[in-house]
């Protein structure tokens, strides 16, 4: 089977906080607004990674795509160069949900977890060079 040819790929999450998504993600992570409409937002990071947020229950769509996003099975990762560093701005800022503290795992990487307005996990990872 040959792969499917995409020249974009990203994961579009159903949920009804559109804004506080849109503005969670812009402001924490320097997202930039694509596409926005009352019913979905697309979100592009500078560095080409991508987000939608679409809206539940719309009539223009198949019947599996109409509940919300349920916070469980889904975390995004972000591998930074100081994991430290990120953690103490996290909080210090207003509107950081930290679910999971700075720990620093014994595979090799320290790491603290966020959820945002969807209930999505977002893993901030600074990887641990061999010791």
């Amino acid at each position: 089977m040959q792969p499917i040819d995409a020249t974009v790929q990203y994961p579009v999450v159903i949920t009804p906080k559109l804004e506080e998504c849109r503005n969670f993600y812009a402001k924490y992570f320097g997202f930039e607004i694509v596409f926005e409409a009352d019913w979905y937002i697309q979100l592009k990071h500078p560095n080409g990674i991508e987000l939608g947020f679409m809206k539940p229950n719309l009539a223009n769509q198949p019947a599996f795509l109409h509940d919300g996003y349920n916070g469980k099975g889904v975390i995004i990762t972000y591998d930074v160069e100081n994991v430290g560093t990120e953690y103490e701005k996290a909080q210090e800022r207003e509107g950081i949900k930290i679910v999971f503290p700075y720990t620093e795992e014994e595979w090799g990487q320290k790491h603290f977890i966020l959820e945002d307005p969807a209930g999505m996990f977002v893993d901030i990872v600074q990887q641990l060079s061999e010791k």
